[in-house]
């Protein structure tokens, strides 16, 4: 469990590969030569491709990368992609799917949390030599704002060699004025799109096989503007009329009639139980066998979908096993406006079905929304709450809040596991006072089913919340740790683990550091054997910190660097748990002499610890800082970052340890420098320590991966700086200086 709450239930994200793979262009599709030829040639930041559905976006996309000697990398955008985690998740499996396979995938789609994914995914990104391209299909499904911007900065970043592309119904909010300005930009829009006579006929008569004649094509085309949709819609329609000439010649009327005209065509021409099975299907953005049986509830959905996209029926496949499918974007709103027209009754009963089954799946944003339009909000609440601290876990904090604003206020106030969990989420976004107000409304809210959290009463809830997030009240803090200890910590109960945690928490928030070993001993045991890494990283952070303030700050930095390969193994990077963890890995080192690496880490902290609003964590890292810059012999900056812990301790109900670590600091003496003012540099700091320890320069070579020259020189240099000409005296002049114990 993280230093300030939660607890996982799941190593990680389930990804949908189909979402990352081009779709598979069709048997006879019209190949768009005339625009893939400027596609390829071109090498701007952003190529766009805006226009409303059924002018080709995503065919000429994928043409375009099937005729590219680049790499492609794809990613079809939903709307649970509307969350900036979830999206870098995707585009870093979707470059690292592309670039260096499945290994890859998982290394950079872990990047997603981190505070610029943009810049970290290029800098751990192999660009292969060809050049790379990413896509983005159906970008008009984003609109949180955090996405754009992240989108805008993968575009600044990009180099010649990597290039970004878009398609969506509608202009991205981005600055297309200034990258057309500054050539940067590639676009075509729906009059770029339409399809020239001659492509009209290549459709009509070659892939299509109509065999129409050409006053009959190019009535067609006229009729539809060239409008690719409108044209396989005709075709849809036609295809089994006795005499097609005179189907077209019917087909006059202006333009804006045409949709309509085709659209209740293509469904009289459909067999009936055709139509009610992709009536029936329609409700889901993509459908599998498995789900399509689900839905109407009878077997063989898999053989149907297959007949389906041979019957050339606007269904593709989005995997090359072909076992699942997405209905064209057109045709899925036509089948739905018809589903909601003929039977509105049975609307509900799909989308509970479909919940369930996304649900059975592992996929709780899906299968919320589903219940949702079902109106089954117990259905809803339910899945929420089983999966909630997981979102949160994962930095799904934009899926989370989407879910508790679609389900509304007035259903949260009616349902104590909703209020539990808005409890939870304010007070993890750092809203400490609307967390506080939920979980208040909670406890008046009527009880339906167990607690989401899997406390045993609200009781417990609220004393694991105030241990949690103690603002700046240890005494607080530690009484309510201690009453969710005596409920949750000796039952079976999932919180088990957090309970000794954040016992071990508050003991050494209140200096009670040999007290605080025997419960997170405990819990660094139970979080490894029920894989709860949150809790695994957490309660080795504060191991560590009491560690080193018992005095063995040796195996202090060794479980404070475990703690931190945890977390960058198990997907925590950039959540406050990682954040502790690096200020527990950078105060060990600062302890230890080791100020400059320690100061660096220390840093990496403080934004994530900020974000929590947990006064007394920021108070505790700029401590260390500050003690770190005295060292250094920086007073003046140690001076500015003391001032901020006063004001945090001032404004403290009750600082804890963090008064008498205050008080404490004002005997520490400024670092030795030599007369010219040279610092030790990182890696000189490193083979200091190694000194320290007794080891040889080729011992100390072989812990640190260096040669024995390198190390050789940098004991020179070491020597240099602290003016000695011996390791002993090098070791004395260090511990005078404060670098090392």
């Amino acid at each position: 469990m993280s230093h300030e709450a939660g607890r996982e239930t799941a190593r990680g994200p389930i990804l949908q590969p189909t979402k990352m793979h081009p779709p598979v262009l069709r048997d006879g599709t019209v190949r768009r030569a005339r625009l893939t030829r400027t596609l390829v040639a071109a090498r701007p930041s952003l190529s766009l491709v805006v226009a409303p559905p059924g002018f080709g976006k995503t065919s000429l996309l994928a043409d375009w990368a099937d005729v590219d000697p680049r790499t492609f990398a794809w990613l079809t955008i939903d709307r649970q992609d509307n969350d900036p985690t979830v999206l870098w998740t995707y585009i870093g499996a979707a470059l690292g799917m592309a670039t260096g396979g499945e290994e890859a995938a998982n290394r950079l789609g872990l990047l997603a949390r981190e505070a610029d994914p943009a810049a970290a995914l290029f800098a751990e990104l192999k660009t292969p030599a060809a050049g790379l391209v990413l896509v983005l299909d159906d970008y008009h499904l984003i609109d949180a704002d955090e996405c754009h911007e992240s989108v805008m900065r993968l575009i600044e970043l990009a180099s010649p060699s990597v290039q970004l592309a878009i398609s969506s119904r509608t202009d991205p909010p981005l600055p297309i004025a200034r990258l057309r300005a500054t050539e940067q930009l590639t676009e075509f829009r729906a009059a770029d799109l339409q399809f020239t006579s001659e492509e009209t006929a290549t459709l009509v008569n070659t892939s299509l096989g109509l065999g129409l004649p050409t006053g009959s094509v190019t009535v067609l085309h006229d009729r539809t503007d060239g409008w690719p949709a409108g044209l396989y819609l005709a075709y849809l329609s036609m295809r089994a009329a006795d005499d097609r000439e005179q189907f077209v010649a019917t087909f006059g009327g202006s333009n804006r009639h045409v949709f309509d005209y085709l659209t209740e065509q293509v469904l009289t021409a459909l067999e009936p139980e055709t139509l009610r099975f992709m009536l029936t299907t329609s409700i889901v953005d993509t459908i599998s066998g498995p789900l399509a049986d689900a839905l109407t509830e009878q077997p063989g959905s898999a053989q149907r979908l297959t007949a389906l996209e041979r019957a050339n029926v606007f269904i593709a496949p989005l995997d090359d096993r072909r076992e699942v499918y997405r209905y064209h974007p057109l045709l899925s709103d036509i089948l739905q406006i018809e589903l909601a027209r003929r039977q509105p009754r049975r609307l509900p009963v799909l989308h509970r079905r479909a919940a369930a089954w996304y649900d059975r799946a592992g996929d709780p944003d899906r299968a919320v929304r589903h219940a949702i339009k079902a109106g089954d909000l117990d259905l809803a609440a339910d899945i929420v709450g089983r999966n909630y601290l997981q979102e949160i876990q994962w930095g799904r904090m934009a899926t989370l809040t989407g879910w508790l604003d679609a389900l509304g206020p007035a259903t949260i106030a009616a349902d104590r596991r909703l209020g539990v969990v808005k409890a939870w989420t304010m007070h993890f976004l750092g809203r400490h006072a609307e967390g506080d107000a939920a979980l208040a409304a909670a406890r008046k809210a009527p009880g339906r089913g167990a607690l989401p959290d899997g406390a045993s009463s609200i009781e417990a809830t609220a004393a694991l919340i105030g241990a949690a997030f103690p603002g700046g009240d240890v005494g607080r803090m530690l009484d309510c740790a201690e009453r969710a200890f005596a409920l949750e910590g000796t039952r079976d109960s999932p919180w088990r683990v957090t309970v000794h945690g954040l016992l071990g928490f508050a003991l050494v928030r209140a200096g009670r550091y040999a007290e605080a070993m025997a419960p997170l001993r405990t819990a660094t045991q139970i979080a490894v054997a029920t894989e709860s890494w949150m809790d695994a990283v957490g309660s080795r952070s504060l191991l560590a910190r009491a560690e080193v303030e018992v005095g063995d700050a040796a195996r202090a930095e060794h479980i404070a660097r475990e703690a931190i390969g945890l977390g960058e193994l198990h997907g925590l990077s950039q959540t406050p748990t990682d954040a502790y963890a690096r200020a527990m890995l950078g105060t060990v080192l600062v302890r230890r002499g080791r100020v400059e690496a320690g100061e660096r880490w220390l840093a990496q902290a403080v934004p994530g610890l900020r974000a929590l609003d947990q006064p007394l964590s920021v108070g505790e890292v700029l401590l260390a800082m500050a003690q770190a810059r005295l060292i250094r012999g920086r007073p003046r900056e140690a001076a500015v970052l003391l001032r901020e812990v006063d004001e945090i301790i001032e404004r403290s109900a009750d600082p804890g340890a963090l008064r008498d670590t205050r008080a404490a600091l004002a005997t520490t003496r400024p670092a030795f420098t030599t007369g010219a003012h040279e610092e030790l540099s990182a890696r000189e700091l490193d083979v200091l320590a190694m000194l320290a320890e007794g080891l040889s320069k080729r011992e100390a070579a072989d812990r640190l991966f260096l040669s024995f020259n390198t190390v050789h020189s940098h004991v020179r240099a070491i020597y240099r700086k602290l003016d000695v000409s011996s390791r002993s005296d090098a070791l004395i002049r260090a511990r005078e200086a404060g670098l090392i114990e």
